[in-house]
């Protein structure tokens, strides 16, 4: 036996760190609806029934209630059913049709969506998984900020760009309120005649934040992500991100002679 669908009424609310507003849950697709067409007193409907003799036509009618003069009309749904001796049987067959179709393009109706409950409760997972990864990447950049800052380090944004979002900066803040505004960031950080590269990509798994870097900020870069990364990955392995050994003078050449012994 065929399990019947039950659906979740809900208003979408903008920003991932907010709720859906559920209005219902478990419902039937006639009583969504119904609780569509009537969310916020803004629509009146009604079902209309025009007999042909051997069968009935059904007509849902909305109207929306904000027009000054008069009623302003909605696409109406309609649905045929034969007759069958069985006048409640036929007029709930024909609602269960129109709501079907209702179901398949709802925006005219509302702002709302009606979906599944299955798939309601996997639009919650995904959100929570989203704000997971936000979670971690947020707190390995500011771990990464912090250590870079405290270790003596200034921090540039974008270097590549002609006119950078900061250039040599320790101000924690304003860095960590540029890189959470965007999906991809580019740092290069200096301390003395030290340099060094690494590239942020936000909203993938969130332990593999950073994605590249040079192989002279490992030491401060590894304990952090670490402890984040998966039980089988390690830092270093291909999914893990890159090492990249930068040369800041024809002297370093030695350093690449020293890896290949």
């Amino acid at each position: 036996m065929n399990k019947t669908n039950t659906y979740t009424a809900y208003m979408p609310v903008e920003g991932i760190e907010n709720d859906d507003i559920v209005i219902a849950r478990g419902l039937s697709s006639v009583e969504a609806m119904k609780i569509a067409f009537g969310y916020g007193d803004r629509l009146t409907s009604h079902l209309n029934e025009e007999d042909y003799g051997t069968f009935t036509l059904y007509t849902w009618r909305a109207y929306s209630r904000s027009e000054k003069t008069g009623y302003a009309a909605r696409e109406p749904l309609q649905a045929t059913v034969i007759h069958a001796g069985q006048p409640e049987l036929e007029k709930n067959s024909a609602l269960t049709m129109i709501a079907g179709q209702f179901l398949r393009r709802q925006r005219p109706y509302w702002d709302g969506h009606v979906v599944s409950d299955k798939e309601f409760d996997e639009r919650v997972k995904r959100v929570a998984k989203i704000r997971e990864v936000r979670r971690i990447d947020r707190e390995i950049s500011a771990k990464l900020v912090d250590a870079f800052i405290a270790n003596g380090y200034t921090i540039t944004c974008d270097l590549n760009d002609f006119d950078p979002e900061f250039k040599r900066s320790t101000d924690r803040d304003g860095i960590l309120a540029y890189m959470w505004d965007v999906e991809i960031v580019e740092l290069h950080v200096h301390k003395g005649k030290k340099r060094g590269w690494l590239r942020l990509i936000f909203d993938e798994n969130g332990w593999d934040l950073v994605q590249d870097y040079t192989v002279d900020l490992e030491h401060i870069i590894d304990p952090i992500c670490e402890p984040y990364v998966p039980p089988g990955l390690r830092i270093g392995s291909p999914e893990s991100g890159i090492r990249v050994l930068t040369l800041n003078s024809p002297d370093d050449v030695l350093k690449i002679e020293g890896l290949l012994k």
